[in-house]
């Protein structure tokens, strides 16, 4: 008795160190704003995983974008796999759920035996063949006493929410990544009408210093510059036509079709959609907590710390019940008669108490395998941090851009005009016109590039924010 009593003494004293470690939020500090934005009135909302995808997007107006978007939704292989694993982490903690209940199965068999006589000395002869029919069941339940099934159950809840949230991730980088090509599709179609339009002036131009020289009013020499001016804007416009087909290409296999059947969607060309100004957040903490590899990464937190409690629950006995009930008979049609019901029931302590050095080092397996998640977590809140005010940044700044290249673009044409006028009305040489369609073409180009480059950094963005964005004046949108 005096054993028993120490025995279980020590056993509630292992009770305490087998507990899972409490919550632990990052200890990277969060600041109360970006430092990235100018105005901190407004909230912003996590979007829900099967929405985050569509945030924004049909603000825009871009009827095409955003029905390339819902076909991704819908028919990108990567997702589909993603969810496929989201099913398969559920499946497993239900499994792992049912080990709080019995395991019963079912067995019905036959055998033919001989008992030998070595084994009892008595003459062979008494032990004869004999046939074994028997039926019956067979249950083991593990009784959770020290929470060994309920953390393990807690750790694969955290791995469903692991999945959950990498298919969130998944989304939502596939859907800034179809934006950003969908972008560079319209940029560069835009870039390729800019260099067309260009080469249609510039040979006009030609034509007329051509006719001049042959009037006699001109000189070869200028001819020869408006050649070399038309050919080098022409040689620039198949490396736009091969950007156009690659963007195509790579929209395709985002949204789930053959590349050349989306090419053939997308051969129209469309201009680029307005985008709204940078916004502002009132809870950054919010944001950053709710972007997916944050959330993943504190799932993955969560996940080995109920695998430390798991593991201390080995310094503990386990308590099992097992039994088996059923019929056993040398004739089968005697099985289940008078005289063949059997039935064995019982408790079973098992504790590894000379193998407490093994649990030792499982348990600082987990120990370590926690600490390593939660130097994880932490710096994926600092790269998250990173990423927005990059983002932020780079937003911010190409859309200073734009305004200015717009201006410029705007300015650089009226002064070609001008100079082709004063060119035929005899005022201005013909360098003045070919150093003003040269300003013209790298400003119109440039201002291409710059609608692109603001398109792309929306994408990468609304990326950055976790597939959210607040709407102006505070109202929260998804």
């Amino acid at each position: 008795m005096r054993k028993a009593a120490l025995s279980f003494g020590i056993a509630l004293l292992a009770a305490g160190c087998a507990s899972a470690p409490g919550y632990r939020p990052s200890e990277v500090p969060v600041p109360q704003s970006f430092r990235e934005t100018r105005d901190t009135s407004v909230a912003i909302a996590t979007p829900p995983p099967d929405t985050a995808q569509l945030v924004r997007w049909p603000e825009l107006g871009d009827t095409t974008l955003t029905r390339l978007i819902n076909q991704l939704s819908q028919a990108n292989l990567d997702v589909r796999a993603a969810e496929e694993r989201v099913r398969g982490a559920r499946a497993a903690r239900t499994e792992s759920a049912l080990d709080f209940a019995p395991t019963v199965t079912f067995a019905g068999g036959f055998t033919r035996q001989r008992l030998s006589s070595a084994t009892f000395p008595v003459a062979a002869e008494n032990f004869p063949d004999q046939n074994i029919w028997d039926a019956g069941f067979d249950a083991f339940w593990e009784l959770d006493v020290f929470g060994r099934v309920r953390h393990n159950v807690q750790a694969q809840g955290a791995l469903v929410g692991v999945t959950q949230e990498d298919a969130r991730n998944l989304r939502i980088s596939l859907t800034a990544e179809l934006a950003r090509s969908y972008f560079e599709l319209r940029g560069a179609q835009e870039q390729l009408a800019v260099a067309t339009r260009n080469a249609e002036n510039q040979r006009r131009t030609f034509e007329l210093t051509r006719e001049r020289l042959q009037a006699g009013r001109g000189t070869a020499f200028d001819t020869e510059r408006a050649q070399a001016q038309l050919s080098t804007t022409l040689a620039s416009i198949p490396n736009f036509e091969a950007r156009v087909r690659q963007a195509q290409y790579q929209v395709g296999v985002l949204v789930g079709q053959p590349p050349s059947v989306v090419a053939a969607q997308l051969e129209k060309p469309a201009p680029l959609p307005d985008f709204p100004d940078l916004p502002g957040f009132s809870a950054p903490d919010s944001v950053i907590r709710g972007r997916p590899d944050v959330a993943a990464a504190e799932r993955q937190l969560a996940l080995e710390r109920a695998l430390v409690g798991a593991a201390k629950a080995d310094y503990l006995p386990r308590l099992t019940v097992g039994g088996s009930a059923g019929w056993t008979s040398t004739e089968f049609n005697s099985l289940g008669g008078t005289g063949t019901w059997r039935y064995a029931v019982g408790p079973v302590i098992s504790w590894p108490l000379l193998n407490l050095g093994r649990v030792k080092a499982r348990v600082d397996q987990s120990t370590a395998r926690q600490s390593e998640a939660e130097a994880q977590y932490d710096a994926t809140v600092l790269r998250a941090l990173q990423d927005v005010e990059s983002s932020l940044v780079r937003y911010r700044t190409a859309r200073g851009r734009l305004d200015r290249l717009r201006d410029a673009a705007d300015a650089s044409e009226r002064a070609a005009n001008l100079a082709r006028l004063r060119f035929t009305g005899g005022i201005a040489d013909f360098l003045q016109v070919l150093d003003a369609e040269r300003t013209q073409l790298e400003a119109q180009d440039q201002l291409a590039q710059s609608r692109t480059d603001a398109a792309t950094a929306y994408a990468a963005l609304y990326k950055a924010l976790g597939g959210s964005w607040p709407a102006p004046g505070g109202e929260k949108k998804q």
